[in-house]
């Protein structure tokens, strides 16, 4: 098999984006959304949703953990980019930190202090809703799913990027058990009554509903961007697949757990009905949001998020490449 270019990741993204904003074009009827409402709220213009930075800053804890879980996962399978294609964990740093202080700038420039605060402290869901816990509970059931799904994902691209099927390593343990602890923490930190409040989450068909969004653009506009660059440059190697039976238990156990999970949402949430989950924005009428209006419209509310999270893996897979 021939392997794909690492350019076919940016396609991957730019596509997605593309054909979100052609969705959203004929829906309003309009060739420029700039300017024009689309967030399902009902408030927020195509432009306030690109940069709505208040947003992005709820999300850095959730962000970070999946890095961990990103950067672990590529770490687990072999062979992995080489040293040559990141660059030091320093300059990454300093990106990351510049970005993050560079948007909270622009969250109190556009939407305020009260805004950017309540998102901060985990006090904010969304444009409507307030709610103890905030995007970190929010996004907590597509989080715990992506524990598996990651390692999935990564096993198809590496092998997709280098025509062979890669070898099982523990390399990528340490991070992975990093982002285990992490979640801990931070929920025990920012959500009230931890146990009972994350059970109840994954009987909440709202809840559940975002999860399958989440996990919708996690692989389309997140995953690939720093894909790209660890790859871009990346050097032919050892190319030879060897047998290991390891590799095929983890890969049918991290299935077995995505796949009830995701369907156990999937059901949940059309039992519930989209409509009656979804907001009600005065542009939709009273037929509601498709389900197609919720995947298009919400690729756009993430645009920040995927540099921050971009720099935060490149900046984690270069450090354990350093530390090894």
């Amino acid at each position: 098999m021939k392997p794909f270019r690492p350019r076919a990741l940016l396609w991957t993204a730019a596509l997605t984006y593309t054909l979100s904003y052609l969705y959203l074009a004929i829906y309003h009827g309009r060739i420029w959304l700039g300017f024009t409402v689309v967030h399902e709220g009902g408030t927020l213009t195509f432009l306030q949703s690109v940069f709505y930075a208040s947003h992005f800053l709820g999300h850095i804890p959730s962000l970070t953990v999946i890095a961990f879980l990103f950067t672990g996962a590529l770490r687990c399978w072999s062979p992995a980019p080489s040293e040559a294609v990141v660059a030091t964990p320093r300059r990454y740093a300093w990106l990351t930190v510049s970005w993050v202080i560079a948007c909270l700038l622009l969250s109190f420039v556009l939407f305020g202090r009260d805004d950017t605060l309540s998102y901060l402290v985990q006090l904010r869901q969304g444009v409507h809703r307030i709610e103890a816990g905030g995007s970190w509970l929010l996004h907590t059931p597509s989080t715990l799913l992506l524990f598996p799904f990651c390692l999935l994902y990564l096993f198809a691209t590496e092998w997709l990027l280098t025509a062979a099927v890669p070898r099982l390593t523990l390399r990528g343990g340490s991070l992975y058990i990093a982002a285990a602890l992490l979640f801990l923490i931070i929920s025990a930190i920012v959500v009230p009554r931890p146990v009972s409040t994350l059970y109840s989450v994954w009987s909440d068909p709202r809840y559940l509903a975002h999860s399958v969004r989440e996990l919708a653009t996690f692989p389309l506009t997140f995953f690939p961007l720093p894909l790209y660059f660890l790859h871009r440059r990346r050097e032919p190697g050892n190319t030879t697949s060897v047998r290991d039976s390891r590799r095929w238990k983890l890969l049918a156990l991290c299935l077995a757990l995505f796949g009830v999970g995701l369907v156990y949402q999937v059901q949940h949430s059309l039992s519930a009905g989209v409509s009656e989950i979804a907001q009600h924005p005065a542009f939709a009428g009273s037929a509601g949001l498709s389900i197609p209006y919720l995947l298009a419209s919400h690729y756009f509310e993430h645009v920040l998020d995927t540099v921050y999270f971009t720099l935060v893996s490149l900046w984690i897979y270069s450090a354990s490449m350093v530390r090894r």
